[in-house]
C-alpha cells in the first residue's frame, strides 16, 4: 500500500514539474485577467470580423509611398499596387516620375520581379516573404499586404486566435496561429492597431487609419534596426476587373531569369532626399 502511495506521489510530482516547464516556453502568453476581459476580447474580435466583412474582394489600385532602411540610411520610392483580389497582384516601384526600377507580379505562391535598368528578372516560389529578399523590410507577402491595406483583416492575419492579456483596458490582444503568428492588438472598434512578431524580438507593425477605417499608414520596425513606412497616398475607384494582360508581366525575349536569391537592388536613383 505504501509503495502504491509513493508511486502516485512520484507521478504527481513529475506531472507538476512538466506542467511548470511547459508554462515557461517563450510562446506561452498570459490569458485575459478575468472572465469580463475574455468576454470583451471576444466582442472586439467579432467587431474585427464585421470590419473585414465590409470589404469583400474587388478590383483596386493604390498609390503608395514607401520609405525604408536604417537610421541615417533610408530610401524613398513610390509604387502603384493593383489587382482584382489577393491572389494575382501587380506592383510597380518607381524612384522618380516615370523612372520604374522594378515590376513585380505575385500569383499564389509564385513571385517574379523584373528590373528594367539591368534587364534582369528574378523568380521565387514558396510561402515566404519575398519583399524582404529584395531589400524592402516589409515582412508580408503581397497577398497579405493587399488584404491588409484593403481592410480584409481576417484574410491578412488569419482566423485562428487565442485571447491574451492586453496592454490597456480599451484594447484586446490575441495570439495568432502559426500561419501568421505573433500577437495582434485591436482597438475599441475592433480595428488592428499593432502586431508584434515575437515579443521584444522581431518585427513590430503599427497601423493607422483613414476616415473609411481603411489602413492609411503602416509603421514597421525590427530589433535589428530595419524600418519601413508604407503610406497609402491614393485609392482609385476601379469600375472593371483588370485583364490578364494588365496583371501579367511580359519580359523582353533576351531577359535572363535568375533565382531570387541572386537579386541585387539597383544602386542608383533610390536615395531619399
Amino acid at each position: 500500500m505504501k509503495k502504491r502511495i509513493a508511486s502516485r506521489l512520484v507521478v504527481l510530482c513529475l506531472l507538476t514539474i512538466l506542467t511548470a516547464c511547459a508554462g515557461k516556453g517563450t510562446d506561452q502568453l498570459p490569458p485575459p485577467e478575468s472572465p469580463a476581459a475574455a468576454e470583451r476580447s471576444e466582442h472586439l474580435w467579432q467587431a474585427l470580423v464585421r470590419q473585414s466583412d465590409r470589404h469583400p474582394p474587388s478590383p483596386y489600385r493604390l498609390g503608395l509611398s514607401l520609405r525604408f532602411g536604417t537610421e541615417g540610411d533610408t530610401r524613398r520610392v513610390t509604387a502603384l499596387f493593383w489587382g482584382n483580389d489577393d491572389s494575382h497582384l501587380r506592383l510597380d516601384v518607381m524612384a522618380g516620375v516615370g523612372a520604374v526600377i522594378a515590376n513585380i507580379v505575385e500569383a499564389d505562391t509564385r513571385f517574379l520581379i523584373y528590373s528594367p535598368r539591368e534587364n534582369v528578372a528574378y523568380f521565387h516560389e514558396g510561402r515566404t516573404k519575398p519583399l524582404i529578399k529584395v531589400g524592402v523590410p516589409v515582412p508580408l507577402a503581397l497577398a497579405d499586404l493587399s488584404a491588409l491595406l484593403n481592410g480584409r483583416f481576417l484574410r491578412a492575419f488569419g482566423e485562428g486566435h487565442t485571447p491574451v492579456a492586453a496592454a490597456s483596458p480599451d484594447t484586446a490582444a490575441f495570439a495568432l496561429e502559426k500561419r501568421f503568428g505573433g500577437v495582434l492588438t485591436l482597438d475599441e472598434q475592433g480595428l488592428p492597431v499593432r502586431w508584434t512578431e515575437n515579443g521584444d524580438k522581431g518585427w513590430i507593425m503599427e497601423i493607422r487609419y483613414d476616415e473609411q477605417n481603411l489602413p492609411r499608414r503602416l509603421d514597421l520596425t525590427h530589433t535589428n534596426g530595419q524600418k519601413a513606412i508604407v503610406l497609402v497616398k491614393q485609392r482609385d475607384t476601379v469600375q472593371r476587373p483588370f485583364t490578364e494582360e494588365q496583371l501579367g508581366l511580359a519580359l523582353p525575349e533576351d531577359t535572363p531569369l535568375l533565382p531570387l536569391s541572386r537579386y541585387r537592388a539597383p544602386a542608383e536613383g533610390t536615395s531619399a532626399p
